[in-house]
């Protein structure tokens, strides 16, 4: 008996009804060889491939979904990345005839070509890989249909990111996108303005027929370090910061957008990937494992290398994409043409990093769209909230040797919502999320207070712990439930402009009317002297208010945590806004 709930006694009997009985008895002849290795989907605690094993019961909660047709028919996902190989044996009926979207040659055929890049063939293999076809492994809704957009190979513009969202004629009938990778740089604030966000969230919101797209983001995979893909430096990182990690979220700019669900990734032991980039705009978590390595191949050192990665689909054969006959990438039972497993080369048992994290939370969203797909963008954020599990529930705030405020850890919102900058709201359960779909109310109009400015009459400075910059707004008539804040701020906070890096000490929260504190930006996470910048923004997403009443007095708070006591402040918050959106 697994320990959550009797999830296939809480299914809907109506949808089950539906289903087609003799067609699943059908497929059920088939089976996928390598699905016993997809831990992310059934764990029971089986042998994968990795030096130990995963933790019972740290999966995607699938369960008896789909023993049910639960499969994502009907329902168009879009992958935006680097191509896919539409005719791979695992992936090519469920791809869409003349769908997918090549930036490169401007043709349907995004597929990459000799020396390609196999990270999209991976990415949608997680989500839609075809099941019960007596080949290799199964998605998380392996009857959703696939679009591939290949921006990734193609320089990568806003123009090509829109295209794919809601402008091209491949993505109009998009119900998911999934959106497996981040900043090019990623320790700069994001700066748009209100008009440009506006130009971003309408047309998003618009997609679907005004249902609204499901946009699926990687939160990033820069907490131990970050390489700079400039080269100036081999790691933007400064020692020191692993408490808060070398990133945060937010600083993706897209990450931040009303629309977009930010997601963490957590591996076979239910824990935070060791990877993963924590921040405020952080929603929810999916399956991305470690490294999956075993000693018997690998020479790797670090012990995170033989924990479970994610197995899916790479590109065909033995000389392209993770899985080839390179004897150094020899580093698991699956890999190269020598694995008594499977000699295709056609999958790889080494995929990891938030960016196999969002693809099965975008399985998941397939799911769920079958079964209700009236379902809005805003719904399925909510649900797929609000069924999380709170996995690592011991997860701990982290303070520095004065007793200052680092990581919140878990905390509780005033409306009972557990989030943590780690995890989000937790990690997504797809047969809770399943279920409440099914007969889901859909939330009432959006309310949106609409960008609320603090009347400052000068720089507020900010001192110690004891003596803080605050800024305050209030919101009245707004939403009696948040869904989301966005809050943009002015500080001249910088660390120098001599190298090496050195993270600023600054330390911003913002608190909700009802007391709620959410760490925005913790002390020593940004570098602030890149670039010349200081810690200012004018778009970065709170969301551990859920549910919380929207109206009263919200308070931006900027502390420098190493300022002694009684000295000059030298940093300071001179101006902050907000954003209030919920029903």
């Amino acid at each position: 008996m697994r320990q959550h709930w009797n999830r296939k006694m809480a299914l809907c009997v109506a949808t089950v009804a539906a289903l087609s009985a003799g067609a699943a008895q059908a497929q059920a002849q088939l089976g996928d060889p390598l699905y016993r290795y997809q831990w992310h989907l059934m764990n029971y605690g089986q042998s994968v491939l990795a030096d130990t094993r995963p933790t019972f019961a740290i999966d995607m909660g699938i369960d008896d979904l789909h023993d049910y047709n639960i499969r994502g028919k009907g329902v168009i996902v879009g992958v935006l990345d680097r191509g896919m190989e539409i005719a791979h044996p695992d992936i090519a009926a469920n791809m869409v005839p003349n769908g997918s979207w090549n930036f490169r040659n401007n043709t349907h055929d995004p597929s990459p070509g000799a020396g390609g890049d196999a990270h999209g063939m991976a990415v949608g293999g997680i989500i839609g890989a075809v099941g019960w076809n007596g080949i290799g492994v199964r998605g998380v809704a392996p009857s959703a249909r696939l679009k591939s957009f290949n921006f990734l190979d193609a320089g990568g513009t806003s123009a090509q990111i829109q295209y794919a969202w809601w402008d091209g004629a491949e993505s109009k009938d998009v119900a998911i996108s999934n959106n497996s990778w981040g900043p090019t740089q990623p320790v700069v604030l994001p700066t748009i303005s209100e008009n440009e966000l506006a130009a971003w969230e309408n047309p998003m919101s618009a997609t679907r027929g005004g249902l609204g797209t499901v946009y699926v983001k990687a939160a990033g995979n820069s907490f131990n370090s970050i390489p700079n893909n400039s080269l100036v430096f081999p790691d933007l990182c400064p020692a020191g910061r692993p408490a808060v990690g070398c990133s945060q979220s937010i600083f993706a700019r897209e990450s931040n957008f009303f629309n977009v669900i930010t997601v963490a990734a957590v591996n076979a032991a239910g824990r935070r990937s060791s990877y993963s980039t924590p921040g405020a705009s952080m929603w929810v978590s999916g399956l991305g494992g470690e490294y999956g390595h075993q000693r018997q191949y690998s020479a790797a050192v670090n012990p995170v290398n033989f924990d479970p990665a994610i197995v899916t689909t790479d590109l065909s054969g033995c000389a392209n994409g993770y899985n080839t006959d390179v004897a150094a990438r020899r580093l698991n039972a699956l890999d190269s043409s020598q694995s008594a497993i499977d000699n295709t080369c056609n999958y790889s048992g080494r995929m990891n990093g938030t960016s196999a994290a969002a693809p099965t939370v975008s399985g998941v969203a397939a799911l769920m769209l079958q079964v209700n797909p009236k379902l809005t963008f805003r719904d399925v954020k909510y649900i797929l909230a609000t069924t999380a599990r709170q996995i690592d529930p011991q997860q701990a705030a982290v303070s520095n040797a004065q007793g200052t405020l680092l990581s919140a850890g878990w905390t509780v919102n005033a409306a009972g919502r557990p989030f943590s900058n780690w995890y989000g709201f937790g990690l997504v359960d797809a047969t809770m999320a399943v279920t409440r779909a099914g007969g889901f109310k859909t939330l009432g109009p959006l309310i949106d207070s609409g960008w609320q400015r603090a009347a400052l009459a000068a720089a507020q400075p900010a001192g110690n712990v004891a003596a803080p910059a605050r800024a305050t707004i209030r919101i009245a008539g707004g939403a009696a439930r948040v869904e989301a804040v966005q809050i943009g701020f002015d500080t001249n906070a910088r660390a120098g402009v001599n190298f090496p890096l050195v993270a600023t000490n600054v330390r911003i929260v913002l608190i909700s009317p009802s007391g709620t504190r959410a760490v925005i930006i913790p002390p020593g996470s940004v570098p602030a002297n890149l670039n010349n910048q200081t810690l200012s923004t004018s778009l970065v997403a709170a969301n551990a208010f859920l549910d919380e009443n929207g109206n009263g007095d919200w308070t931006l708070e900027v502390v420098d945590t190493a300022l002694a006591a009684g000295a000059a402040p030298v940093a300071n918050l001179s101006s902050f806004k907000i954003r209030v959106l919920g029903h």
